[in-house]
């Protein structure tokens, strides 16, 4: 009798493809091979190697203007030292089990108001950020303070401390994070790390990295490994006044 268990759900009639239909014997042989935590490939050869990508991510369209109050409304219920990150991630219905937007990537808004700060920490994962509205926000990458407002991008290298916080002069600020994180844990390579001070020390000028690397000048030998912050700014090293 054959086993309610089914091993050819993808078999294909196509030559060059696995194409193998069930037997009694065949069942035997594959519960065996489970017993052992093995498996037989051409039960699932068409499975992990499809004709083409096949996405598991569904088309959304999220509007900032539908987003922003809620986003704002999280200040009120959590603070960044009981968050750690007080953001409002996307959510992708295809990719929830890796709190994915799209793909293997990870996005979501993150607000902080005038004089909060959250503490610092460092991942594996690499971030991006883009700064939709306000002003006074700072990061602070390997003891560089980088000062932020709107329509700035910023890079932050992985592995390094970094914390964001707002001046007690700013204004509210929120800002779209962008992260590797479902890739490097799809790999089993995600490490965090809370700073042992909670907060770094400033231990070089205020903006040194804009200073040192936007401008048009020769570049000065640093160490392998040694990754500048940037922020994105017009060719003649102004601001921007509208998104890069």
């Amino acid at each position: 009798m054959m086993s309610d268990e089914n091993f050819d759900a993808y078999a294909e009639d196509v030559i060059g493809r696995a194409n193998v239909t069930d037997t009694p014997e065949l069942v035997s042989y594959y519960k065996e091979l489970k017993s052992l935590d093995t498996g037989a490939l051409w039960t699932v050869a068409n499975k992990i190697e499809p004709w083409q990508p096949k996405s598991e991510s569904v088309p959304v369209l999220w509007r900032y203007k539908d987003l922003r109050s809620k986003v704002l409304e999280s200040v009120e219920l959590v603070t960044p030292e009981q968050a750690g990150r007080r953001v409002v991630y996307l959510s992708n219905p295809g990719r929830q089990d890796v709190a994915a937007a799209v793909g293997w990537l990870y996005s979501g808004l993150q607000v902080m108001f005038p004089g909060e700060a959250a503490s610092a920490h460092a991942h594996s994962s690499s971030a991006l950020r883009f700064i939709m509205e306000g002003r006074g926000a700072y990061t602070i990458v390997d003891g560089q303070k980088m000062p932020l407002g709107a329509n700035d991008f910023v890079l932050t290298p992985n592995g390094t401390w970094h914390e964001h916080g707002i001046e007690e002069s700013g204004t509210p600020c929120i800002w779209q994070d962008g992260l590797d994180i479902p890739l490097v844990n799809a790999f089993e390579a995600g490490f965090y790390e809370v700073h042992p001070d909670l907060n770094q020390a400033i231990t070089q000028p205020i903006d040194s990295s804009i200073g040192l690397w936007a401008g048009q000048a020769l570049r000065r030998k640093i160490s392998l490994g040694k990754n500048p912050i940037l922020r994105c700014l017009n060719i003649n090293g102004s601001r921007p006044t509208k998104p890069c």
